[in-house]
């Protein structure tokens, strides 16, 4: 594959700044959804971006935006969603959005011992994975992205969009079919090796 060039490209390619991993399948899953969504309803695209950045959505909104939609499929991803719908539910505040803004904003704090202090957007954004392997606890902070006010803008949107109820659409769509992965996986596992 072509390096994309993130200052313009012609049209959008829905791809993130880093693959999903195919030991977390949900990752690839809501990728695929993502790209789907973005291609089939480029208006909607469009006006969820572009209401939080200013000027076009350029290549690097594209891509920041596809490595939110991974992200949602890993452990924090679902952490993150969790702790907001609860606090949605919690009646604390005014609209979902707030909640799931609110959220955001507990979850993307730098916090010591989690990702070696990284913050989840510089995490969710890297391109190559920041923590070393060869000494756990030292970062490799040239592999750290500087994150830009506009992709701080682009994640504040899909978090906003996060809230909406196409994206529990998404997250329906995305949990039958892990769950149908798993039961096929169960069925094609011998027998005496089934998981619950």
């Amino acid at each position: 594959m072509q390096p994309i060039d993130h200052r313009i490209s012609p049209k959008l390619q829905h791809v993130p700044l880093h693959p999903p991993r195919a030991s977390t399948p949900k990752e690839s899953l809501y990728l695929s959804l993502w790209q789907q969504f973005a291609e089939q309803r480029p208006e909607e695209l469009r006006y969820m971006l572009g209401g939080r950045t200013n000027g076009p959505i350029r290549q690097r909104a594209a891509s920041v935006a596809a490595s939110f939609m991974v992200f949602m499929g890993c452990n924090g991803g679902g952490g993150f969603t969790y702790a907001a719908e609860r606090m949605a539910a919690s009646g604390a505040f005014s609209c979902a959005e707030d909640a799931y803004l609110a959220a955001w904003a507990i979850e993307n704090k730098r916090v010591r011992g989690v990702n070696n202090g990284l913050r989840t957007s510089e995490f969710m954004l890297a391109r190559e994975y920041p923590i070393c392997r060869e000494q756990p606890c030292r970062t490799d902070w040239p592999k750290v992205p500087d994150v830009t006010q506009e992709d701080m803008d682009v994640l504040e949107a899909m978090v906003a969009w996060w809230s909406s109820p196409a994206a529990q659409c998404m997250r329906d769509a995305v949990e039958a079919q892990a769950k149908a992965r798993h039961a096929e996986d169960n069925l094609l596992r011998p027998t005496g090796h089934k998981e619950s």
